[in-house]
């Protein structure tokens, strides 16, 4: 009975990574090419592969096929990992998924006795969720973490973690028997199929849904790299009237919640568009996630209110102009280096206060580190 439902969950898997890699690859890669997406295809061709392979091995009665096949499976997480990598501009390391590919699928093969297989395969699942692990990571550092369309990943990477090592301390605590082996199978098997769906659900939001960076910022890293380098410079020459506004949509999961993901991105994306628009050709601005922008500004104080007014003045007239029955508004915190300093992650916290202070203000107004403002 056993047996018969690990087949089972092997053909659903077969059918969600296979759907998953054609989504991934056609709404994502094709429609915005990034050395990302293309991992994160690569991930799912990775995982349809091995689901194949298992499943073949699993019914011809071909044991080392099928333990190739899981082995293989085994390094789609550090794969995911490495595509969030890329998409944060660092060094991406996919050669690390394809070694941990090879070496389990390796070993899997070369373990005969069923009560090393047992211990092997735990450990192997376990380092697996070693990648899911570090990829919950990358998640609570990317722009758009607070998007609830990054939960499934980010709550089936959690679990993936915990299962991995509930598993290992089992067979640590227990004692390891022959019949221990179906009960693992199954929840590496189910395991995988939540892990795929969710994979694939946040994965999409990533690759077609949410680019990062508007305009002027390609992306939430160039940004910071760019941001970085000019306040350095800046300190180094004394230059005072550089500021870090953080801007916010106000009772952003509000509006998601009454007029959906969809809508919402139409009005994210007219709400940064107006942002970019009324701030002066050379500012930098960074997507910190839908409906959070963040500009480097050098203006006086005054000329710079004025930046902030237009802008507030020009999102609420955002609803007119998209044909939803919502009033959006805005909330901006300002945070002058001359008084919080030169230091980046201090600028973007200090700013980051002040938006909060305007939200609980009510929104629809600007708060300055130093003073106090609305529109």
């Amino acid at each position: 009975m056993g047996g018969l439902a690990v087949a089972n969950l092997g053909i659903a898997q077969v059918a969600v990574a296979t759907l998953g890699t054609v989504m991934i690859i056609g709404l994502g890669f094709l429609q915005r090419p990034s050395r990302a997406s293309l991992l994160w295809s690569l991930a799912f061709v990775l995982a349809m592969v091995s689901t194949w392979v298992t499943l073949a091995g699993e019914s011809l009665g071909m044991e080392s096929v099928r333990r190739a096949g899981l082995g293989v499976m085994l390094g789609a997480p550090a794969l995911i990992w490495s595509g969030f990598r890329a998409r944060r501009g660092v060094q991406a390391l996919p050669w690390v998924a394809l070694v941990q590919s090879v070496v389990t699928a390796l070993v899997l093969v070369a373990v005969t006795d069923p009560i090393a297989y047992n211990l092997t395969f735990r450990a192997l699942f376990f380092a697996a969720g070693v990648f899911a692990g570090l990829t919950l990571w990358e998640i609570r550092r990317s722009p758009d973490r607070h998007d609830r369309l990054v939960l499934p990943l980010a709550i089936v990477s959690g679990a993936f973690v915990v299962l991995g090592v509930l598993i290992l301390l089992a067979a640590v605590v227990l004692p390891v028997q022959q019949s221990d082996l179906t009960l693992v199978r199954m929840l590496n098997a189910l395991g995988m199929l939540v892990y795929l769906v969710c994979a694939t659900v946040t994965l999409l939001f990533f690759t077609s849904v949410s680019p990062v960076g508007v305009h002027t910022a390609a992306s939430w890293p160039q940004f910071t790299v760019t941001a970085v380098d000019r306040l350095r410079r800046a300190s180094a020459a004394a230059e005072t009237s550089w500021a870090l506004l953080a801007i916010r949509i106000d009772d952003p999961e509000d509006i998601r919640a009454t007029l959906g993901d969809a809508v919402f991105s139409r009005l994210a994306a007219g709400f940064e568009d107006v942002v970019a628009r009324s701030f002066p050709a050379e500012a930098d601005i960074g997507r910190e996630g839908r409906g959070r922008v963040v500009v480097l500004v050098a203006r006086p104080g005054p000329v710079l209110r004025e930046h902030v007014r237009a802008a507030l003045r020009r999102i609420t007239e955002l609803e007119a102009t998209t044909s939803v029955a919502v009033q959006l508004s805005a909330s901006v915190g300002w945070a002058p280096a001359d008084i919080v300093g030169y230091d980046f992650d201090a600028l973007l916290a200090a700013a980051d206060r002040a938006a909060d202070e305007a939200s609980r203000q009510g929104g629809d107004r600007w708060e300055r580190i130093g003073a106090r403002g609305q529109s």
